[in-house]
């Protein structure tokens, strides 16, 4: 057998299986990809982000300090 021959054979075959399964490996990184970007914006859209606590916790504190307040008017009202 000469080396054309174990080309056409052999080799020809093995690479295009391989570019087979590489464009097979692509097409399932792509969806996964497609899959991991859906499932990020649903967690954007579950879960609360760190500016929407950040504005919580700002609310808290100033009806905190309001309460402070009133608390502290009131006590020299009595007084």
């Amino acid at each position: 057998m000469d080396w054309l021959q174990f080309l056409q054979i052999i080799c020809v075959p093995a690479f295009g299986w391989l570019f087979y399964k590489l464009g097979e490996t692509r097409k399932e990184l792509n969806d996964f990809k497609v899959e991991v970007a859906k499932e990020s914006v649903l967690y954007a859209q579950r879960y609360a982000l760190k500016e929407d606590i950040q504005r919580m916790e700002s609310k808290l504190d100033d009806l905190r300090d309001l309460i402070i307040d009133e608390m502290k008017k009131k006590t020299k009202r009595s007084a």
